[in-house]
């Protein structure tokens, strides 16, 4: 039985890993921050061991690690929301919530007498220019703060002698997303019959699926000490925004809203072939799009069909 740690495992992605990670029959221990409510992983709590501990609290970190002794790391735990994004006043609270912890982290896992096996690292198509030419040029702090990571990552990596893989993902998007993204949004907004055009229509975004996202992520942890530090998990097939709110009401019985700001958002293109070494392991997109929608749409109807339930966030 393989020991698994997974930072961020309450959130919407990690949630989604840790279910995975047992089936597959992993000894699976999540990294909460103190105060964190772990109500994705409700259903599963009897199974996994929750640890809450500040991920600023290097002591606390290392003796956690060497109680666990994890063989595979995930790291998923990010703050994907920076307020004041294109303001460098941001720029602290990137690093303390983005960089930092990361920092502590792998000072703690190289201090281990027994190191893991590999190390898992989600990035983001965020941390590349706008234009789809895979130019390192984050638009923000937030794609800046986890471009950073990504190389610490690497040089950590290099020095310490151990696999470490960060995977760009893709705009994730399925069950138990917060509705703060623009998928569940939408599909919230229609099922309420509220549903409006986004504000940059013509916007390009490379969407994967989660269940497709936790496939390749674990897929890259067994194959890690091959594979080069950075690998993209994504389609290279972008869909405009407007044509995703219009495949999203057409699968909840709403009228397509007009279109509003014609034309914004043309020079926004987010969106990269996945990395040819993912291929050659066999990941593929398994999910299209309309059958992920309709996924969403399923669970969002059951949510709202159950007032007393706690997923909002």
């Amino acid at each position: 039985m393989t020991r698994i740690l997974v930072t961020g495992g309450s959130g919407f992605i990690g949630s989604h890993l840790v279910r995975a990670c047992l089936d597959r029959g992993g000894e699976v221990a999540v990294l909460s921050r103190p105060g964190s409510d772990p109500w994705r992983l409700a259903d599963v709590a009897d199974r996994i061991t929750i640890r809450h501990v500040d991920p600023l609290d290097a002591d606390a970190v290392a003796q956690l690690l060497r109680e666990l002794a994890p063989e595979r790391v995930f790291l998923l735990a990010a703050a994907t929301r920076i307020a004041g994004d294109r303001d460098l006043a941001a720029m602290g609270e990137a690093l303390r919530a983005n960089v930092e912890p990361l920092r502590i982290m792998l000072d703690g896992l190289n201090g281990l007498e027994r190191k893991p096996r590999a190390v898992i690292r989600t990035g983001t198509l965020a941390e590349l220019a706008k234009d789809g030419s895979g130019r390192e040029w984050p638009a923000g702090i937030y794609g800046l703060s986890i471009l950073m990571g990504t190389h610490l990552a690497r040089i950590w990596s290099r020095e310490a002698g151990i696999p470490a893989i960060t995977a760009r993902l893709s705009l994730t998007y399925g069950g138990d997303q917060s509705r703060d993204f623009f998928v569940p949004e939408a599909i919230h907004a229609a099922l309420a019959g509220r549903l409006r055009a986004p504000q940059r229509p013509e916007a390009m975004r490379d969407l994967l699926h989660v269940g497709d996202v936790v496939a390749g992520l674990l897929r890259i942890a067994d194959h890690a000490a091959r594979l080069p530090p950075v690998l993209n998990l994504s389609t290279g097939q972008p869909h405009r925004l407007a044509d995703v709110t219009a495949e999203i009401a057409r699968l909840t019985g709403q009228a397509r809203p007009p279109a509003s700001d014609a034309g914004s958002g043309a020079e926004d293109h987010v969106s990269l072939p996945p990395s040819p070494e993912l291929l050659d392991l066999g990941w593929r997109q398994m999910i299209p799009i309309t059958q992920g929608l309709k996924q969403v749409i399923a669970w969002e109807t059951a949510r709202n069909e159950t007032p007393t339930s706690r997923r909002t966030a």
